[in-house]
């Protein structure tokens, strides 16, 4: 899946509705109609994927908070605020986004709808274009997991939708009402509340589509290697030197100034060319407290291993800590092998989960592939010879005699 399917499926979608809708009610205009079906089947759909994995998108607007600090340190007061409460911050955008597109579609409130809807893509386009000019967020999360797209593709994409709504801003008159307005408003008020619904179960569970790279059947010692056909990073090497002027000057091996004698090497820097691909499990790795790798002893491990999966000690939900403690007792009394992989200081987590009553062996995995693995913290996931055999929120009603049945270990 890429971008342009993305585009032709809305387009079609879009195509679609307009003929429907115009068999109910003939539109005023036939292209604003289209537009604000296309605009609003956009939104509906990027919203959509987003609720799949609300903390998902969470994580990353944590991520630009955090950054926003250095760049807009006068507006810190609100990143001090936004920060610890982004998860409902995430929850809240997503919402906005899918009304926005279902109330666009329906033609309700089409002066306020457009407005907010503008508003809402030129706030998209500040978040894509800031991670575009300086490279400090890699994937903005527009589409979730769904789809990663570079900042700079993500940047076109706003700034496309934004010239797309301004005929809208301008005929928003012409956005005909789809129903009369008690069904309409009955209707909206039934799909607001199963987005808030469907959003919300997202958030205490984990995602009800698993698009992550770390799904369950997925074995991780494949997922860290790349294919044969992977594209690869090409790199030219750039050589500063400075002449007997005091000038510096840039050259590559293949334009070296043929009196190199008189000048005088300063500095090298190496200039991407061409961007490689990168393994969709990357940095994913298992050390212990003296920093040994011991990933390839656990990803082959042929015992079925449950992993209790800590990301932040700091953010540890210690909601149904006896439910996950119980699970982990079970599988170590069937002869089943126990760990614990967390992104904060080992010897602190050892101490907090042996308080809980799990005694079990703590190691370190940089919490960024942690988060990715599960929505949960703590969770549990099973693996065995590194295939994903199952992943478990700490929220989820399972016993150790359901997870048995469940991945047939």
């Amino acid at each position: 899946m890429t971008i342009w399917t993305i585009n032709l499926y809305i387009l079609i979608a879009a195509v679609i509705i307009t003929l429907l809708l115009a068999q109910i009610r003939k539109p005023k205009s036939y292209v604003i109609e289209f537009l604000k079906n296309f605009i609003g089947a956009y939104f509906v759909f990027s919203g959509f994927v987003k609720a799949v994995d609300p903390v998902g998108t969470a994580i990353k607007m944590e991520e630009y908070f955090e950054i926003f600090h250095d760049y807009f340190p006068f507006l810190n007061f609100l990143w001090d605020i936004l920060e610890p409460n982004s998860l409902g911050f995430s929850v809240f955008t997503i919402l906005i986004e899918i009304l926005l597109g279902l109330f666009l579609i329906f033609g309700a409130f089409p002066f306020a709808t457009t407005v907010t809807l503008f508003a809402t893509i030129v706030f998209f386009t500040f978040l894509t274009g800031f991670s575009h000019i300086t490279g400090q967020v890699t994937d903005c999360g527009c589409f979730g997991d769904f789809l990663l797209l570079t900042p700079k593709v993500s940047f076109i994409k706003d700034i496309f939708l934004i010239l797309l709504c301004l005929p809208l801003l301008v005929y928003w008159k012409k956005i005909s009402p789809l129903f009369q307005s008690r069904p309409r408003a009955l209707s909206l008020l039934i799909l607001t509340i199963l987005a808030i619904v469907f959003s919300l179960r997202n958030v205490h569970y984990e995602p009800i589509f698993d698009f992550r790279a770390y799904k369950v059947g997925v074995n991780i010692v494949e997922c860290l290697n790349l294919p044969p056909d992977a594209k690869q990073y090409i790199y030219e090497n750039i050589f500063i030197y400075q002449n007997a002027d005091g000038e510096e000057h840039e050259f590559t091996v293949d334009n070296f100034p043929d009196d190199l004698e008189n000048w005088t090497f300063i500095d090298r820097k190496d200039k991407l060319i061409q961007k490689g691909d990168d393994p969709k499990c990357k940095d994913f790795a298992i050390f212990d407290s003296n920093s040994n790798d011991l990933t390839e002893l656990y990803m082959n491990e042929e015992q079925p291993l449950f992993v209790v999966i800590i990301p932040e000690l700091k953010k540890l939900s210690s909601k149904n800590i006896e439910h996950v403690r119980s699970i982990i007792t079970s599988a170590q009394r069937d002869g089943n092998k126990a760990i614990a992989l967390t992104g904060s200081n080992l010897q602190d987590v050892q101490s907090t989960l042996s308080e809980y009553g799990i005694m079990i062996d703590v190691f370190g995995t940089d919490e960024t592939p942690l988060k990715t693995i599960i929505r949960s913290n703590p969770g549990i996931i099973v693996l065995k010879k590194g295939t994903i055999l199952g992943k478990y929120h700490h929220n989820d009603e399972v016993s150790y005699k359901d997870i048995k049945e469940s991945t047939g270990i």
